[in-house]
């Protein structure tokens, strides 16, 4: 028992040497969900501060894969008693798509508590190849499929019908170039404990909504940043936002985060994070497309001196308004202009 308390005790309460570098950050990412992937949204960030005229990029890739069919009751209890073959009804195919999504960041610190950055990337829209994996790994689990194994599997379908008169539309394979984001992140208070920040963005809409790699309209977004860190090995990391669609009828969308941080070394931690977005768009016959997107992440962050690799799953269990999941892997670096 004595042995037990000393060790609760370390852990606890005897911060380690450098122990402030052993924080890295919640899982950052950009949201790969149709319909509101097409607008500005708010990746997880970290409120700290950082050093002055520090250079920073990061390369990430995403894989999604989604789908959802809208069948009423009958018509789908008709569909799975016929034992037909695998068959696609495309009038009531709401979402069917892999999404291969690639990204580059470059940010920059004029001040130690000024950050601007600007990301861009690249869309790949396909029936892709998943379908018959997930089914399988479903199966061998005894999960749901939730109506997958009567379709047509690596199919490329969207058609998302919503009152705000917004066409998503995408029936063949597409690349297309997405928006670009302008950001500025100012740290305006901060301790040992806390930070707090404020962050504002601009999207620039280099993206279209014919490939839905864009809304066509530019957004604005602001944003507060909290984090606190109550133990050396626990940072816990806050955030809530709000998003301005600029094409006259998309509403405004909230995006909010909560995510745990454990690090007990300084070159790995596991990152637990909760994410939720709501929507820009309504309809009143399909009323899901208006609940927000819950999203549950789990992922690790491994650092060593400048450089940071990321890897998170993503999966929406509550309200299934995100992708069915999404992989995402992340490199960065960080180059100090200037020596401290």
């Amino acid at each position: 028992m004595k042995t037990l308390n000393r060790i609760l005790f370390v852990l606890l309460f005897i911060p380690a040497l450098h122990a402030q570098d052993f924080y890295k950050g919640p899982l950052y990412g950009k949201n790969q969900f149709i319909p509101q992937m097409i607008y500005y949204n708010f990746p997880a960030t970290s409120a700290r501060s950082g050093n002055a005229f520090d250079l920073e990029y990061h390369v990430a890739t995403y894989l999604s894969n989604d789908v959802m069919f809208q069948l009423d009751e009958k018509e789908y209890d008709k569909f799975i008693k016929s034992n037909a073959p695998r068959s696609y009804p495309k009038k009531n195919v709401v979402r069917d798509n892999e999404l291969w999504s690639n990204e580059v960041e470059v940010s920059f610190r004029p001040l130690s508590e000024l950050q601007i950055g600007t990301n861009l990337r690249v869309l790949s829209y396909s029936g892709g190849f998943l379908d018959p994996i997930i089914e399988g790994f479903h199966g061998i689990f005894h999960f749901p499929n939730a109506g997958r194994d009567y379709f047509l599997q690596n199919q490329l379908y969207v058609n998302i019908p919503n009152d705000n008169g917004v066409p998503l539309f995408l029936d063949k394979p597409t690349v297309a170039f997405g928006d670009i984001d302008l950001w500025a992140k100012y740290t305006f208070w901060e301790n040992k404990l806390w930070s707090l920040a404020a962050m504002g963005a601009f999207k620039i809409p280099t993206g279209r909504l014919a490939t839905l790699s864009g809304s066509g309209y530019p957004d604005i977004g602001a944003a507060m940043l909290a984090d606190v860190r109550p133990l050396w090995w626990l940072a816990l990391y806050m955030q809530a936002g709000l998003v301005v669609p600029f094409d006259g009828r998309s509403y405004p969308m909230f995006n909010g985060v909560a995510a745990a941080e454990f690090s007990l070394s300084e070159l790995f931690s596991l990152n637990a994070q909760f994410n939720i977005k709501t929507s820009a768009l309504s309809h009143k016959t399909i009323k899901r497309i208006a609940l927000p997107q819950t999203n549950f992440l789990f992922g690790f962050i491994f650092r060593h001196r400048q450089f940071t690799w990321q890897f998170y799953m993503e999966e929406d269990p509550f309200t299934y308004q995100g992708t069915d999941f999404t992989w995402n892997l992340m490199f960065s670096h960080k180059i100090p202009l200037q020596k401290n």
